[in-house]
């Protein structure tokens, strides 16, 4: 009997292996996205077909303090405005504009969309307090109003869901486990919205009812596909086309 052979698929190049240009660019910029989370596994798949977009199109990060990230973008993403929101600082440059607020702040989040920002967003990052209330509360309003169709928006940090004990910055992180307000429990119900029309009435309520106060059904409604990634979240809108996807008949 032959023993089993194990083999591991090894790609000469993959633009989320330690040579793809965002692993590159987050190593010279030492942003802990690459050293510490190495997010470069995942984030290029999602992202390299806005790399060819234009000038008139952007994106946005929320939680930009230490500005090495900032780096990482502006090297990857050369043709793209950078906005960032930070609750600490604010800073501009030839491409780039960081926005002094707090993410947990709706009437911040509305003033950055309705005065701050002047292109189009493709993509959308959120490195900001790791709060799964805020974390929900920016991806309730951002994917609907900002985020293009087709964008990406990633969650970050993910994590402090876990930790029924603890602080991170001034806040504290008393989740753990299937708690009620995890952003990691939002997403496994909105998952199962993204197969809404295979749900009767009542079970659709039913999720609807554990993400009241959450995530609005309007936001739910634009989510094309979600990925659970190591300490990440990344959720893909709909685009026009997709749209038509809806309560079809079986």
């Amino acid at each position: 009997q032959r023993e089993p052979v194990h083999h591991s698929i090894e790609l000469i190049y993959s633009p989320s292996s330690r040579q793809g240009d965002l692993s590159v660019a987050g190593l010279k910029s030492n942003t802990d996205k690459v050293t510490h989370h190495g997010y470069h596994r995942y984030y290029p798949r999602f992202l390299e077909p806005y790399r060819t977009l234009g000038s008139e199109h952007g994106m946005l990060e929320i939680g930009i303090e230490r500005q090495k990230s900032l780096a990482m973008w502006r090297e990857y993403f050369p043709h793209l405005f950078i906005y960032g929101l930070d609750i600490n600082i604010e800073n501009q440059g030839d491409n780039f504009l960081i926005v002094r607020g707090d993410q947990s702040d709706m009437r911040v989040l509305k003033r950055m969309v309705q005065e701050e920002i002047k292109h189009t967003i493709c993509f959308i990052s959120d490195d900001g307090s790791h709060i799964p209330e805020h974390q929900a509360l920016g991806f309730d309003y951002l994917f609907d109003s900002l985020l293009i169709p087709g964008g990406t928006y990633i969650i970050e940090d993910i994590e402090t869901s876990y930790w029924k004990t603890g602080r991170i910055h001034q806040y504290k992180t008393n989740y753990g486990l299937g708690h009620a307000k995890s952003i990691v429990e939002t997403f496994k119900h909105a998952a199962d919205l993204v197969n809404g029309e295979f749900l009767s009435v009542a079970d659709r309520r039913q999720v609807l009812s554990k993400l009241q106060g959450l995530v609005s059904e309007t936001t739910l409604s634009l989510i094309s596909s979600i990925t659970f990634g190591q300490n990440c979240i990344i959720v893909i809108k709909k685009t026009a086309e997709e749209m038509q996807y809806t309560n079809r008949q079986y």
